[in-house]
């Protein structure tokens, strides 16, 4: 499957981010020659999840508010798929990372509503209590 064109427009985003992702697919076991052999959609989401958790401090906080606008405008205009690559690839190892430690209140108020809720869901579907500033 092709990557969509607003994937692109959150690389675009950061310098920390489009690194990152061009070497997580550089280590792909895929056909370097072949630039649709990627790793799934899912999986790059969650590698920026984790790397969005991991260097938050090298983001402005324009450049955070822009990551979560998109990822926002993903979740509630996209396509099913894409939607769902977000919701389950970005947002669960977003939460995954607050549970090791990454300050997730520092960056909720970027989070858009759909965004919110999906993730107040996953933590009731994981028996995570959800705290007062998350609702």
């Amino acid at each position: 499957m092709p990557t969509p064109p607003w994937f692109s427009q959150l690389l675009e985003v950061s310098d920390v981010l489009a690194a990152k992702h061009r070497a997580y697919v550089a280590d792909w076991p895929g056909d370097p020659e072949d630039e649709n052999d990627v790793p799934p959609l899912l999986l790059r989401l969650a590698d920026l999840g984790q790397v969005l958790a991991e260097r938050s401090a090298e983001l402005t906080p324009e450049q955070t508010r822009q990551v979560f606008r998109i990822l926002e405008e993903v979740m509630t205009s996209g396509s099913e798929y894409d939607g769902t690559a977000v919701a389950t690839g970005f947002f669960e190892a977003l939460l995954n990372a607050w549970d090791n430690g990454f300050d997730l209140r520092a960056v909720w108020d970027d989070v858009g509503p759909e965004s919110r809720a999906y993730c107040l869901a996953w933590n009731k579907f994981g028996g995570v209590e959800s705290p007062d500033w998350m609702r």
